[in-house]
């Protein structure tokens, strides 16, 4: 038993550099966690020294020990559920009734049933208030889902292991230690809620490392301004409907956007009015645009809707909704309404097109769009011979930009 004792202290201890280390980089709870593991590899190593007797000062700071790492737990699993951690004071309003009623049946009344009843029991309590936390904040974890459910197992199987104890040693049915008395079933019922312990902590280790590795992912896949698709995102997406090899259906329509005097605004209102009208302008797209579209910012002013199975007509009918919503949706800055419109140019799908092809036309049309006064749309087909020359100005005397990345866009396949 010895053996399962230290072998437990240190499968949980391995963990706490983990930790340390997930906490430099910010992420919520891997300090806590890091503390609960400190202190429930300390509580097995004191058990794993010798057996507690009577009047015994283990008696009490074992059990101790053990509501902490329970306490430190539950705090970190809130942090990752986006939730307040526990205060200090709740730690301590928890503990001290608890360390008061361990003396008691320690020093005065000598009773390891009702020190059992009165650990296991607040022991369970505790877990399953971590099961509650995991269970409420499912979707708040921000992990994969494997990890989440992976958790919500180990605290629930632990919680039941408590609560078979508590439910035992209060009915009567078992009033001894495992470790006082190792029996054959004793010591396999112990083992098991020992090595279920580390297993706790591995999974708020996966827990954590996956909500790190959802949020890298969700930092290549979205921009982080405005929580619009990365370019690099929508560019691998649009690759899979333009791809020259493809043989199947390829009825797809492409707008290509860019905000109306985006440059005026930055100068007169600054740059975090001007951050505050990117953002506006994706969530009045984000709530107009029909559910299949895919909305990307592909650098500065300058966006893209990719509308699969739609025609032409639709694309139009999208697009002049989206003019007319944000026509009607100002941005507000201080005592003022900024009104804010969009030019669009729309193209649609040729056999055999890549995704540089259609975005070429896309953005010939926008061009035009913005030639003929801004706040409209333009489809390719109705852009003129002149459409071609990049380095034409438009009314206002602003230059027309180059966007070279345009005859080179292909999926950015992830390296290895």
């Amino acid at each position: 038993m010895t053996l399962v004792l230290i072998a437990s202290a240190i499968a949980i201890a391995i963990t706490v550099p983990i930790f340390l280390r997930l906490h430099a980089s910010r992420m919520p709870g891997a300090a806590t966690f890091a503390a609960s593991a400190t202190v429930a590899s300390a509580h097995i190593a004191l058990r794993a020294s010798g057996s507690s007797g009577a009047h015994d000062l283990l008696d009490v700071v074992l059990p101790l020990l053990m509501l902490l790492g329970c306490l430190l737990m539950l705090s970190g699993f809130r942090q990752v559920v986006s939730k307040p951690a526990l205060r200090p004071l709740t730690l301590v309003a928890v503990l001290v009734p608890v360390a008061g009623l361990l003396a008691a049946f320690t020093f005065i009344d000598d009773s390891f049933a009702a020190r059992t009843i009165v650990s296991t029991g607040a022991a369970s309590i505790i877990v399953a208030g971590i099961v509650w936390t995991l269970v409420r904040g499912f979707r708040e974890a921000d992990a994969p889902v494997a990890f989440k459910l992976f958790a919500i197992v180990c605290a629930s199987t632990v919680l039941a292991f408590f609560l078979s104890r508590w439910v035992t040693v209060a009915a009567g049915l078992d009033s001894w230690s495992y470790f006082v008395e190792p029996t054959p079933w004793n010591l396999a019922v112990s083992s098991i809620r020992l090595l279920l312990l580390p297993t706790m902590f591995l999974s708020a280790v996966l827990l954590v490392l996956g909500r790190t590795v959802t949020r890298l992912e969700r930092s290549l896949n979205r921009d982080e301004l405005t929580g619009a698709l990365s370019r690099r995102a929508f560019l691998e997406i649009a690759a899979a409907h333009f791809d020259r090899d493809r043989t199947g259906p390829n009825d797809v329509a492409l707008l290509f956007l860019d905000l109306d005097h985006f440059k005026k605004l930055n100068d007169r209102h600054g740059h975090q009015t001007g951050d505050r009208a990117l953002r506006h302008f994706v969530e009045i797209a984000s709530k107009v645009l029909p559910s299949r579209a895919y909305l990307g910012r592909l650098g500065g002013e300058e966006f893209a809707i990719l509308l699969p199975a739609s025609t032409a007509a639709v694309a139009r009918s999208v697009s002049e909704t989206l003019l007319k919503a944000l026509r009607n949706a100002p941005l507000s800055g201080g005592n003022q309404s900024i009104p804010m419109s969009v030019s669009i140019g729309i193209a649609t799908a040729r056999p055999g097109d890549s995704t540089s092809d259609i975005l070429k036309r896309a953005d010939e049309a926008l061009y035009r769009a913005k030639a003929n006064g801004r706040d409209r749309l333009c489809s390719e087909g109705e852009v003129g011979k002149d459409a071609a020359n990049r380095n034409e100005t438009f009314d206002g005397g602003e230059p027309r930009k180059r966007r070279s990345w345009i005859e080179t866009a292909r999926p950015l396949m992830p390296t290895s």
